[in-house]
C-alpha cells in the first residue's frame, strides 16, 4: 500500500513527464532535469544540521536538482537550478530552506526544524511587521497542492476586521485574482 508521500511523489513525476513542469513556462523552453548528486544532499543536510524531509530528499535525488515546481521552480542544491543567483542553500545555515521564488521578492520557504512551509512577501509589510508567515502545510501538502493546481504564491495582507498582518487564505487569493482578472483567470 502506498503512502500519501508516495502518491505525491508519483503525481510530481507524472506532471513532469507531461511537460510544462515550471508554472507558466512552455515545455519547449525547459531544460532536461538532472538529479542532484548524493553529495549535494549530504551537504545540505550538514548545513541544516538535520535531514531533509524524505519527499524532498527523494525528489532531489531521483527527479531533479530543482528546476520544476511552482513559481520559478524548486531551487536546486549545489550546482542545481538557480533563480536570480540563489540556490536552496542560500541561508540554509539558519535551518530554513528556500524552496522557490515567485517574483517581486516573494518566496516559499521550509523550516526544517518543524517541517512547516512559510511564505515571505516583503512587498506590503510596513516597518515592524514580519514579512514571513506560516502557510499551515508540510512539504507533502505543498507539492500535492502544486500538482493539483491549488498552490498559490504567498501573499501578505492586512486583515480588514482585525488590522493584523497575516498570510492570505486560498479563498482570499482566489477572490483577489478573480477581482483583478475575472473568473476565468485561474483556469488560464
Amino acid at each position: 500500500m502506498s503512502t500519501r508521500e508516495d502518491q505525491v511523489f508519483d503525481a510530481v513525476v507524472r506532471r513532469i513527464a507531461a511537460g510544462g513542469y515550471i508554472d507558466d513556462v512552455p515545455a519547449s523552453r525547459l531544460a532536461p532535469l538532472r538529479p542532484a548528486p548524493p553529495a549535494a544532499v549530504v551537504e545540505a543536510e550538514e548545513l541544516a544540521g538535520r535531514p531533509l524531509p524524505s519527499l524532498l530528499r527523494r525528489l532531489y535525488l531521483e527527479v531533479g536538482n530543482g528546476g520544476f515546481g511552482p513559481g520559478y521552480g524548486l531551487l536546486g542544491l549545489r550546482d542545481g537550478h538557480r533563480t536570480g543567483g540563489l540556490d536552496a542553500l542560500t541561508g540554509l545555515q539558519g535551518g530554513v530552506l528556500t524552496l522557490c521564488e515567485w517574483g517581486c521578492g516573494i518566496s516559499s520557504e521550509l523550516n526544517l526544524a518543524d517541517g512547516r512551509i512559510w511564505g515571505c512577501d516583503p512587498n506590503p509589510a510596513p516597518d515592524g511587521v514580519s514579512c514571513t508567515f506560516p502557510q499551515q502545510m508540510t512539504i507533502v501538502d505543498w507539492f500535492a497542492k502544486w500538482v493539483g493546481g491549488t498552490l498559490y504564491q504567498p501573499w501578505l495582507l492586512q486583515d480588514l476586521a482585525t488590522g493584523e498582518w497575516r498570510g492570505a487564505t486560498d479563498a482570499e487569493y482566489v477572490e483577489m485574482i478573480e477581482e483583478a482578472f475575472g473568473p476565468s483567470a485561474r483556469e488560464d
